[in-house]
């Protein structure tokens, strides 16, 4: 089985930055990987950001466009056939930062993706200076994402204070708890 690695988060976090780091450690193990970058605009501008990953051991795959929920799933399902068949040993998407992570795992437990894949790791990028102005259709997709990760991880950590960070997941805790997620996330310094 084919793991599929889901890195989210909302535009700006940092979701590209990681998936470079991430394709760096990965290559270190030999793995054909391939990275699957959804945006909803015309130009994949993660896809252009990535391309220098590209090698015989990397290839990136477009999502372009497909504001409809049917029109993604159709385009998602079609593209990791034709990556199962091509040999790929590991699949990491990203998609847009407005994204139900649900979505993804209804697709990877249909036919025949079932058969073919497995879930990997699912990262969750949160800005470490979250905005405390999110709408609530913001917070619940920020929900989706958080509640459904394996690692949360807090970007931009650097640039704030370990207050802010704090207040950040005390926040996101908040917004879980208000659409009823029985998550609950504690602060760990890295």
């Amino acid at each position: 089985m084919i793991k599929v690695d889901l890195v989210t988060g909302f535009l700006g976090s940092g979701k590209t930055t990681f998936i470079r780091k991430y394709v760096e450690y990965l290559a270190k193990s030999g793995q054909h990987i391939g990275i699957i970058e959804n945006d909803f605009g015309a130009i994949n501008v993660d896809m252009l950001m990535l391309q220098d990953l590209e090698s015989e051991q990397c290839e990136l795959e477009p999502i372009v466009g497909g504001n409809v929920e049917t029109d993604w799933k159709r385009r998602f399902k079609a593209k990791l056939i034709s990556m199962a068949m091509r040999g790929f040993e590991r699949i990491i998407v990203e998609p847009s930062g407005i994204y139900d992570v649900d979505l993804f795992f209804d697709e990877l437990y249909e036919e025949p993706l079932d058969c073919l894949y497995e879930v990997g790791n699912v990262f969750a990028l949160v800005d470490a200076k979250l905005d405390e102005r999110l709408s609530e259709a913001a917070e619940y997709l920020l929900t989706s994402q958080i509640a459904n990760a394996g690692k949360v991880i807090l970007s931009k950590a650097q640039d704030v204070t370990t207050e802010e960070q704090e207040h950040t997941v005390s926040r996101l805790n908040e917004i879980m708890q208000k659409f009823d997620c029985d998550r609950s996330l504690k602060y760990m310094a890295s």
